[in-house]
């Protein structure tokens, strides 16, 4: 339908298009109220009052129902008291950043504690790898600084002769608990239903779980103490003792080449025969594990029978000559490379006749925590550290 309307000065008419869209019929009618040309021309009587609802006169520009959301500036603004001053505002705006930076910190805290004992996890890896990535670094810098000057390195190789565990260690408390309990379960064995009549009747004396007293005393022997007499005594000279831990041969010499006139505690050790001014002499094909147990026969004496169980050394160290040294010692090397290699006692025992041809004065059977005292109070904390992780 079209319709002739004037909306103009002049008498200028216009036609309008009914069969537009309304959003069209919206525009033009805004359009001319804002022109204020709609009060001025009288509206046709085909053109009823509804054209004038208010859902027709509204901006030209589309609008939504939902309000946008708030950004987090805007929204920490709008919280904000209009009295403060720009100051304060911005004052309690940080304020409220460094309480939401606490609380995430103080999760990430418990999260990383979340146990029964709050105790860190991994905490002794971590102080593991903290050192050997130090030793690993300084490492490299001691071969820098052997190829800078143009000196080897001599290849010495320790045994670590270390004895097992004779018998079982004590059990912890919880331990001790635990294997009662499950003693305890054991003597009911399995339940039927009652119907089926296999289920004896049940007694108190058919639920007692003997101690390790009473179980021992019904033997027809009488077993070994856990203790001997060597641990009374102190003896460190014999293996008959601290039964339920390893037990490592220390020999105290000065063969190592020290400026101390006083040996000190170390491991048997010997120089390899592969250096290469040796290439010609019938020893140059020797193996480093073989190395190790000339070291041990040379030391103590032949008379000890060992277990190799592998031909890979476990650990290895770096040892530098002091300028103080002799020079019959030092050589023209920078120092040394010390392979240390694993072996287990089989059989046989030191030959003290033999201990003054190897030049060792004393030796002794120690512990872990015997024989970290020793280093510790001849070599300082950081050798002590690295016998620490090597047994």
């Amino acid at each position: 339908v079209l319709m002739r309307q004037p909306l103009c000065h002049k008498n200028v008419t216009r036609p309008i298009n009914m069969s537009f869209s309304i959003h069209q019929a919206r525009r033009s009618l805004c359009t001319a109220i804002n022109s204020k040309l709609l009060l001025q021309t009288p509206l046709a009587n085909n053109i009823t009052t509804a054209a004038l609802a208010p859902s027709l006169l509204f901006s030209t520009t589309r609008t939504f129902s939902a309000a946008k959301p708030k950004t987090a500036k805007k929204a920490a603004a709008a919280d904000t008291p209009p009295t403060l001053s720009y100051q304060a505002r911005k004052d309690l705006a940080k304020q409220k950043r460094r309480d939401a930076y606490a609380r995430k910190q103080a999760r990430l805290d418990s999260l990383k504690t979340r146990r029964d004992d709050k105790t860190d996890r991994g905490i002794l890896k971590r102080t593991f790898m903290e050192w050997y990535s130090k030793e690993i670094e300084y490492h490299a810098i001691l071969e820098r600084k052997a190829r800078q000057e143009g000196k080897p390195w001599k290849i010495r190789v320790a045994a670590l002769v270390e004895r097992l565990p004779v018998v079982t260690p004590d059990m912890e408390e919880w331990e001790r608990e635990f294997v009662d309990l499950q003693e305890y379960l054991m003597t009911f064995g399995k339940v039927y239903p009652p119907e089926t009549g296999l289920m004896p009747e049940e007694k108190e004396e058919d639920h007692v779980v003997m101690s390790d007293e009473e179980m021992l005393a019904l033997l027809p022997f009488t077993p070994a103490p856990r203790e001997t007499e060597a641990d009374a005594t102190g003896d460190v000279k014999t293996r008959d003792r601290r039964l339920k831990t390893f037990l490592y041969l220390a020999i105290r010499t000065k063969n190592e080449g020290i400026l101390s006139d006083s040996p000190r505690w170390t491991l048997p050790s010997a120089i390899a025969n592969i250096q290469a001014d040796q290439k010609d002499s019938d020893d140059a094909f020797e193996t480093l594990l073989q190395t190790a147990q000339r070291a041990v026969s040379t030391s103590i004496g032949s008379d000890l029978t060992l277990w190799c169980p592998s031909n890979a050394p476990v650990a290895i160290n770096y040892r530098v000559y002091n300028k103080n040294l002799p020079e019959e010692f030092r050589g023209k090397y920078y120092g040394e490379k010390i392979f240390f290699y694993r072996v287990q006692w089989d059989s046989g025992d030191v030959d003290e006749g033999s201990l003054a041809k190897g030049g060792v004065e004393d030796y002794a059977w120690l512990t872990k925590e015997e024989m970290l005292e020793r280093v510790e109070g001849e070599r300082g904390v950081h050798q002590a550290k690295f016998f620490k992780y090597l047994l």
